[in-house]
């Protein structure tokens, strides 16, 4: 019995067939780094953005998409793939140049559609203009992925976020209404949050018009702000039985359609300072699941909460 909704089949039964994503670096800051918002940028975030492939440095996306293809579709038996826009804030960029990267790879005859990573207060209605224009003149998918990682303003602040939720619910509201993917990150231990900002974490999502989810744990990567405060034993971070935890309440409070794409991250050993606790990623996520077996938990069983709860009872065939 699955537990929760699987990511791979998900996009399989969409495409018919397997699909993997592409990892795409573009030539692009954040506004949390350059000075607009801050120049100190999240605390976790490391220099190289979400840690991928420097390699990347200098190629075109065709380019970028060729060669990740070559190496993973013969791998992975996958055929289709989504260009996945990874580092840094993909929609902070001239409109100009924006529209020209996005139609690069749409124009990419093995790819099915793209996902494009940013922030909150980074969704405008010309970039999703230009998204939906582009969709439908290639017949491609558009999936935007906001970084939440809390409900919680007090924690967004140590993280240094410099957006708040009200910022996110825009963004959500906007990209809804454009019929777009809307995956959302979240990182379910922070220290500074208890369990029921976790909840509350999975309320918000589900009450809004997200399709998929990615959840990870708080990891510590070389050179950031976050690690020098776990150098100093300014924070420590929560032990991996109470991400297992955590990520079991937010399973279960979260709407059962959400897909989710991860319930656990993977972070290269050597760009980091802790990651998972020391466990590799596929024996977490077996943890993950051996908990939900034990505690008879399905994704969205307590997803009771929406449609007027406290006044169904007045209503027929409630």
């Amino acid at each position: 019995m699955e537990r929760y909704r699987n990511y791979s089949d998900y996009l399989k039964g969409k495409y018919g067939e397997k699909v993997y994503k592409i990892p795409i670096s573009l030539p692009v800051t954040c506004p949390n780094r350059d000075g607009l918002l801050s120049d100190k940028a999240c605390i976790f975030c490391g220099s190289i953005g979400a840690d991928y492939e420097t390699k990347a440095v200098g190629l075109s996306i065709t380019q970028q998409l060729n060669r990740s293809m070559a190496h993973v579709g013969p791998k992975y038996k996958a055929k289709k793939f989504i260009a996945y826009f990874l580092n840094f804030t993909n929609t902070y960029a001239p409109l100009d140049r924006f529209r020209a990267w996005m139609e690069e790879a749409m124009n990419h005859p093995d790819v099915v559609g793209i996902d494009i990573s940013t922030r909150p207060d980074c969704i405008h209605e010309a970039y999703l203009d230009i998204l939906k224009e582009l969709s439908e003149k290639y017949g491609k998918d558009v999936t935007i992925e906001l970084g939440l990682q809390s409900s919680n303003v007090h924690t967004l602040s140590i993280l240094n976020r410099c957006h708040t939720v009200p910022e996110f619910i825009d963004a959500a509201l906007r990209i809804g209404r454009y019929g777009f993917g809307l995956c959302i990150h979240i990182i379910a231990d922070l220290p500074w949050d208890d369990r029921l900002d976790v909840i509350e974490s999975a309320k918000l999502i589900s009450v809004l018009p997200v399709t998929e989810v990615k959840l990870h744990s708080l990891y510590i990567v070389k050179g950031t702000k976050l690690a020098q405060m776990y150098e100093k034993g300014e924070v420590s971070l929560l032990p991996m039985d109470e991400y297992l935890e955590r990520v079991a309440l937010f399973l279960a409070y979260m709407r059962p359609d959400i897909v989710p794409q991860r319930i656990v991250g993977r972070a290269s050993g050597n760009n980091t300072l802790s990651v998972n606790g020391g466990s590799p990623w596929w024996e977490v996520k077996d943890r993950i699941e051996k908990l939900l077996e034990e505690r008879n938990i399905t994704q969205g069983c307590l997803c009771n909460y929406l449609d007027g709860r406290a006044v169904r009872k007045f209503v027929k065939n409630s």
